[in-house]
């Protein structure tokens, strides 16, 4: 009869089999992204020839086998941080090999085998579980909501304009901006969106951090809109007055949708068109389709099975007027500039500052309505504007988001 300390002894190593096995199984996925970026440097070395090198003909067929189904399978995620990239020189003397040793520490961490996939498995629990992760708020129904806005960004702005003081120096500064364009003999029109968190509070998660309303920055936005020698398009109200007509904001991404700017870009059209005196009004017509999307916010979840839901989609009824010429803003400050149209019942030639929402702006056809249209640098200082104006832009679209805090705290200077 076997003795008892026989067979706990048979117990613990039978027991520590399957973790060994899963510990180099773990260990052998996680080397797979250094095979292919070592073959992938090398067009003559390839895993093949890595196989050939130690006399084991199957390991070369098994490694790109095993190296495709990874491809397939570990779907990349977005991340907000660029990640390390290969080291593929060696950096100071010989003898330096910590420094060396820790930037291919930091690529393979940032390229693991099945990384994604892992990262994809727990943002999955932490949606079934939590309802939010790391990078996203899981709301109502299909809402997503980014966390950074929320935990960050927002918060930001707020802080920057809890003292009224900052308040009445912001916008001394637009004031004082727009007169330095007036003096360059452009005019300024004003365009303010805010976040969909204004709209839709109640669509976030109860233990999400809310906006105090009235906001610090609906203080702003109100003290923007009363000063006479502003023209300031209510984007607020322009977007209120949808509710119930379309689809305001998307569900899986925080901008808003072509519908809300086109109604804020024909707004802005028609202030142009009033302050030319031309008859010219906006004319394209607002139809929604629904198309499969994935959000950005989404793209940030990076859940399991990630697949795009019906989103709305403003209908392209319109034939572009104008060709784009696409510049390097790095050295010209300017994102692109339409041909000029020699047509009297467009406006006079414009110009736009802003971010993405404001290219939901250009994307609903409003450079159809100018004779030439240029897109400054999102990247630009507002300091910068003014210069950059000069002989080029009849009017000047100002496109400022709510939460860019660093933008609006330029102003107090």
């Amino acid at each position: 009869m076997k003795s008892a300390s026989h067979n706990n002894h048979v117990f613990e190593r039978n027991g520590k089999l399957p973790r060994t096995v899963f510990v180099w199984a773990i260990l052998l996925v996680s080397l797979l992204p250094l095979t292919l970026e070592i073959a992938s440097n090398d067009e003559k070395l390839s895993t093949a020839s890595i196989a050939s090198t130690v006399n084991i003909p199957v390991v070369g067929s098994a490694l790109s086998a095993a190296a495709n189904w990874v491809r397939v399978n570990d779907g990349s995620v977005q991340e907000l941080r660029p990640l390390a990239s290969f080291p593929t020189d060696w950096q100071g003397s010989w003898f330096e090999v910590d420094k060396n040793y820790s930037r291919f520490e930091r690529w393979f961490s940032d390229n693991l085998g099945l990384r994604s996939l892992m990262i994809r498995t727990k943002n999955e629990l932490d949606y079934r579980l939590f309802r939010s992760s790391t990078r996203v708020y899981f709301g109502k129904g299909l809402d997503i909501f980014g966390r950074n806005l929320i935990d960050n960004e927002l918060p930001a702005t707020e802080l920057l304009l809890a003292k009224p003081e900052n308040v009445d120096a912001i916008t001394r500064g637009a004031v004082k901006l727009t007169a330095q364009l007036k003096d360059e003999g452009t005019t300024a029109i004003w365009v303010v969106p805010m976040m969909k968190e204004y709209f839709n509070p109640n669509r976030l998660p109860f233990f999400a951090p809310r906006l105090a309303i009235p906001s610090n920055f609906q203080t702003l936005y109100g003290s923007l809109k009363k000063q006479p020698d502003l023209h300031f398009v209510d984007v607020f109200q322009i977007i209120e007055s949808l509710k119930g007509k379309y689809p305001i904001f998307h569900q899986q991404d925080f901008h808003w949708t072509d519908m809300s700017a086109m109604a804020v870009a024909s707004d802005t059209v028609n202030t142009i068109a009033r302050l030319s005196e031309s008859k010219t009004r906006w004319e394209h017509p607002m139809e929604v389709i629904y198309e499969p999307q994935i959000g950005s916010d989404a793209r940030f979840s990076a859940r399991l099975n990630e697949e795009g839901i019906p989103a709305p989609v403003l209908k392209k009824t319109w034939q572009d007027r104008h060709t784009f010429a696409s510049l390097d803003p790095k050295t010209t400050g300017l994102e692109f500039e339409t041909n000029a149209i020699d047509d009297p019942d467009l406006l006079p030639p414009t110009c736009m500052y802003g971010n993405s929402f404001g290219d939901g702006m250009l994307r609903a056809g409003m450079t159809d309505y100018f004779k030439k249209f240029t897109k400054f640098d999102r990247a630009l200082p507002l300091s910068a504007i003014p210069d950059l104006a000069r002989g080029r832009c009849k009017y000047m679209v100002i496109q400022i988001l709510d939460l860019s805090s660093g933008l609006w705290a330029s102003l107090r200077k």
